[in-house]
């Protein structure tokens, strides 16, 4: 395998391989040979990011191998780093090895520390330039993130757990030791930021937010001098713009007088322009998972009831907006079984049937689709309350065996029976009901089903 270490072909062909992988094992098994390979001695490693960049990005999530991620990073900040950071496609590489790093730090922390140290110093040497283009300012973005490293759960690589778990789950970082002279760092950063003319959204929004964990006067300074510079005569416009957006996003995740008293009222003195707006929608969300003011929850629900602006909510909205919206409802106590009662009468008219006919969720033909996308997420929010409510409760006691092996044999439907067995608190009440007996009849069909089985 040396031999070819240097040769893109080698990895262009691995892979092809990877795709072709029927089961996760062997996929690990790949990605933590290809990636072991690419960080030998012998190995030309930033050729071979450069040349196969879209590669190593989409098997990198795969890698299991603590060590293998280490001495990857060890390699690519031993040498030529400003050649790797200028190339369009080798510093996106980079940018998501930033993802997997933290669960290493235990591990390796010096070796890490050492290789962090010589990016951190290229890119102060170099910020100028940097922070002008889209690739490049990402790296700065990412080694400023890095200075507070969140360590990723598993579920954190399916998006969809993440969506379905409405902020639940606390998030961890990694407490950095003093020999990383964070503060220092951080210090110097904002004095670079301070001297750039141009206004990059995105880099300022990650040092925002890297300030607010681990300097509340740094924070506060940095706040006021972005308000003071350029956002002054502050409007709706700016929290709905792609760019600036991503500055609001961070200012709600932290206690300040700009958030409390200027865009919390904007917001709900104009929350029509933000549930059915393409960014303005995310921007709710991020509201919504950032709160822990109950009295504002309180507000949105009764803004949101209103029965036209209800109606558009839950067939226009974003469905991941949507689906926050009820987990929130339910983590804080917010008239949540009132909002599944609404919910159901919006979509159907008998009480046995709400999850049949919620499950159809903006079904472009309600007659032949049993199961939209939209429906079993919703329904799978549903089901992870830590108290289901008693509707869902019902409704399920009263599925039918032909409805559950109907939903059984549907994709979405085989998944969203699987999280109700695996990750729900109604399914030991179900078991109690003879959810099982229900399916006697119907296990030969099942038997022969790709999705049931």
């Amino acid at each position: 395998m040396s031999s070819l270490s240097s040769n893109t072909k080698y990895y262009k062909e691995a892979y092809n391989l990877f795709e072709q992988c029927s089961s996760n094992d062997d996929r690990h098994d790949l990605a933590n040979k290809v990636f072991e390979e690419a960080s030998s001695k012998t190995t030309d490693t930033i050729k071979i990011i450069k040349g196969c960049s879209r590669e190593l990005e989409n098997l990198l999530p795969y890698v299991t191998s603590y060590s293998i991620l280490s001495l990857f990073f060890e390699r690519l900040t031993s040498n030529n780093l400003d050649d790797l950071i200028r190339d369009r496609s080798a510093c996106f590489v980079l940018e998501k090895l930033f993802v997997y790093l933290p669960n290493v730090l235990s591990l390796d922390n010096e070796r890490i520390r050492i290789g962090y140290d010589q990016l951190f110093e290229c890119i102060c040497e170099n910020f100028h330039d940097y922070i002008q283009e889209t690739g490049t300012s990402h790296i700065i973005a990412s080694t400023i993130s890095f200075l507070h490293p969140l360590i990723r759960s598993n579920d954190d690589n399916n998006e969809y757990e993440e969506l379905i778990d409405g902020g639940e789950r606390e998030k961890k970082f990694f407490q950095l030791s003093t020999e990383w002279n964070v503060m220092k760092k951080l210090k110097k950063i904002i004095k670079l930021m301070k001297k750039i003319e141009n206004y990059n959204e995105f880099v300022y929004a990650i040092l925002l937010r890297t300030c607010g964990y681990l300097s509340k006067e740094y924070y506060e300074k940095l706040i006021n001098r972005i308000y003071e510079k350029y956002y002054k005569n502050l409007n709706i416009e700016h929290l709905l713009d792609k760019h600036s957006s991503f500055i609001f996003e961070v200012i709600l995740e932290f206690s300040s007088k700009q958030r409390d008293d200027i865009i919390y009222p904007m917001f709900l003195n104009n929350i029509d322009q933000f549930y059915l707006h393409s960014i303005g929608n995310f921007f709710f969300k991020h509201l919504l998972l950032t709160l822990n003011n109950k009295e504002l929850i309180e507000k949105i629900y009764q803004l949101l009831i209103n029965k036209d602006r209800f109606e558009k909510f839950i067939q226009q909205t974003h469905i991941h907006l949507l689906i926050t919206f009820i987990r929130i409802c339910e983590r804080f106590h917010c008239h949540y079984e009132e909002l599944i009662n609404r919910l159901n009468k919006f979509i159907n008219d008998n009480i046995n049937n709400f999850i049949p006919c919620l499950l159809k969720l903006r079904a472009e033909n309600s007659e032949s689709q049993i199961i939209t996308k939209e429906g079993s997420l919703v329904v799978q929010a549903l089901l992870r309350a830590k108290k289901v409510d008693s509707l869902t409760q019902r409704s399920f006691i009263s599925l039918t065996g032909e409805q559950i092996s109907s939903i059984a044999c549907h994709p979405s439907g085989s998944h969203l029976l699987c999280q109700l067995i695996l990750k729900s608190s109604l399914w030991c009440i179900l078991r109690e009901k003879n959810f099982y007996n229900k399916l006697d009849k119907f296990y030969t069909k099942m038997a022969s089903d790709k999705a049931a089985c």
